[in-house]
């Protein structure tokens, strides 16, 4: 396809976007063409993704953005139609995304140019009725507290799905940044909740999100992830070739610094049964949710995701792990180096454990925590030895260089010991063949 000659172009500086070669190009638009971008080609010009897979490519919304500002772009044109195949469909809903914070008018498929808005809500109802009879309804839920440049991009890349969300809900922990400010500014479709001060963990209000939830399925996310184009597309198509007793679909996560054998690994690219999930990009049934209760609150943060996998366990659910579909997130790879994360971390997988872990298994888990994790070394945790516990990955290293680090573990022994009764009061030892210690 190529774009048409349209005179509403005639005084716009227009970047120019084409999956394939540049030679499809049209020679102009009648105004000035700033910048024509091939994304399958290298070089200039290029971005050299790797044709049929644009739709899972990191970072492609954050470069089309960049290239508005810094030409300083009035018009957009983008390939597309009825006919566009999954490389197209990807790079519509990215550029169009991207356009809708930079005031750009967007033609696609050579129609006549349109503000931004009237772009994306144009694509959002192409996009839903392409789903055709699917009624499937997700909601995405955000927790969110102070980081307002990453859920900025992380809402950018809800609307850059090339199937729509059906609503999204962002729970804010009281952010001190503007973060909330932002949202109803430049996202007024968000449906924003507002804490009334930030001394919330973020089991509470990932809970809070899950009970403002009126679709069949979530999509529980950090507040610092970007979803690929195709993320929620690829994740319902296999939800649906499920039984109703997987409960959640845990879907590939990419962090910085995550050396390419763990993310290459062959046990984290394919499709198993696990005994937790990722927390920061994984779809799930509500119903199942909260049948098991949601977060266990207590936990405040870290191992929640764990401990509800327990819970739906042993009520007959399964969580399956997913690979065909991947997100970008923006917190480094392994465990946070800090005093509260390695608190959390070390206390909470004892509460869940001590709750869920059947006796012959808990017996044998401080031997295990000593060999499997506190001296485990680097290259394994980074060959993609460590496959679900990622939580666990640099503790060696946090141990290390956390100032006072024995101290921070002493006092989360004796926090595991002030809340023995309260795991004793709710303990249901897993018997599904599913369950695993928190250490592979």
């Amino acid at each position: 396809m190529t774009d048409s000659n349209h005179n509403a172009f005639v005084s716009l500086r227009t970047l120019l976007v084409r999956v394939g070669s540049s030679e499809s190009f049209p020679a102009a638009l009648g105004g000035e063409v700033v910048h024509r971008l091939t994304l399958t080609e290298a070089g200039e010009g290029g971005l050299g993704l790797e044709p049929g897979a644009i739709g899972r490519s990191h970072g492609l919304i954050e470069g089309l953005g960049d290239l508005l500002a810094d030409h300083a772009v009035e018009a957009v044109s983008l390939p597309g139609g009825v006919d566009a195949d999954d490389d197209q469909r990807a790079l519509v809903a990215a550029a169009v995304a991207a356009s809708s914070l930079h005031g750009v008018l967007v033609s696609v498929d050579g129609g006549a140019p349109a503000p931004a808005a009237e772009a994306y809500r144009a694509h959002r109802r192409a996009a839903r009725a392409r789903s055709g009879d699917d009624a499937r309804t997700v909601t995405a839920v955000i927790s969110a507290w102070n980081k307002r440049e990453d859920v900025r991009a992380n809402l950018l890349g809800i609307r850059a799905q090339t199937r729509p969300f059906d609503d999204v809900v962002v729970v804010d922990n009281h952010s001190s940044d503007g973060t909330p400010e932002m949202i109803r500014s430049e996202f007024p479709e968000v449906r924003l909740v507002v804490m009334p001060n930030s001394a919330y963990g973020a089991c509470e209000t990932f809970n809070v999100g899950f009970s403002t939830a009126l679709t069949e399925y979530i999509a529980i996310l950090d507040d610092d992830v970007v979803l690929t184009p195709w993320w929620l597309e690829r994740s319902l198509a296999r939800m649906a070739d499920e039984p109703e007793t997987t409960a959640v679909v845990s879907t590939k996560v990419v962090e910085p610094g995550m050396p390419a054998s763990f993310r290459d690994a062959e046990a984290l690219n394919r499709e198993r049964y696990m005994s937790t999930f990722r927390g920061c990009a994984s779809l799930a049934r509500k119903e199942a949710i909260d049948k098991a209760g949601g977060y266990d609150e207590r936990l405040f943060i870290y191992g929640n995701e764990r401990d509800l996998t327990c819970r739906l366990l042993n009520l007959g659910y399964r969580v399956l792990q997913f690979p065909g579909a991947e997100t970008f997130h923006r917190t480094p790879f392994g465990l946070q180096m800090g005093k509260r994360s390695l608190f959390y971390h070390a206390r909470n997988a004892w509460l869940g454990m001590l709750k869920y872990a059947p006796a012959k298994e808990l017996a044998r888990m401080p031997f295990l925590v000593l060999t499997k994790v506190l001296l485990r070394g680097r290259k394994a945790e980074e060959a993609g030895e460590v496959t679900d516990a990622v939580g666990t990955i640099g503790v060696g290293r946090s141990l290390r260089e956390t100032d006072g680090a024995w101290w921070i573990v002493t006092r989360a022994f004796f926090s595991v010991l002030y809340n023995v009764p309260y795991c004793l009061k709710h303990r249901e030892p897993v018997q599904a063949p599913d369950f695993e210690l928190p250490l592979q």
